[in-house]
């Protein structure tokens, strides 16, 4: 189950602006699978917007809902950066995250590059 939670989170959606993930397991103890499945779409959307919409050096802080008393928020604070073209046109970003929840933070990146479709997909650049 945290193995298909994990993946939900960090597939972000088949449409437009949103991003797909391949083979992401290495994630399976991040503190991105704390993300409460019901606001796992609201995640996807910010990943999407953030890298249609954020310019390189900018960032952008998205935060998880509690859904109970005493549950801390996951916190994420993305920055998209080395936004490039490929020799085929396809527009390429690398997206840094800086991941928290209470004291426990990570740190994570990707290259995102935008398919033919608008959607962006993980890439191994």
């Amino acid at each position: 189950m945290r193995k298909q939670f994990l993946a939900a989170t960090l597939m972000l959606a088949a449409s437009l602006g949103s991003a797909h993930a391949a083979n992401l397991s290495f994630l399976n103890e991040s503190i991105l699978v704390r993300i409460p499945k019901a606001q796992v779409p609201q995640f996807s959307a910010e990943v999407g917007r953030v890298l249609n919409d954020v310019a390189d050096g900018q960032t952008a802080t998205w935060s998880s809902k509690p859904e109970r008393a005493r549950q801390v928020p996951v916190s994420v604070t993305f920055a998209p950066r080395n936004t490039t073209r490929t020799s085929k046109g396809q527009t390429c970003r690398f997206l840094a995250a800086d991941v928290a929840q209470g004291t426990a933070k990570e740190n994570w990146g990707f290259w995102f590059c935008k398919q033919e479709s608008g959607a962006w997909r993980a890439s191994a650049r």
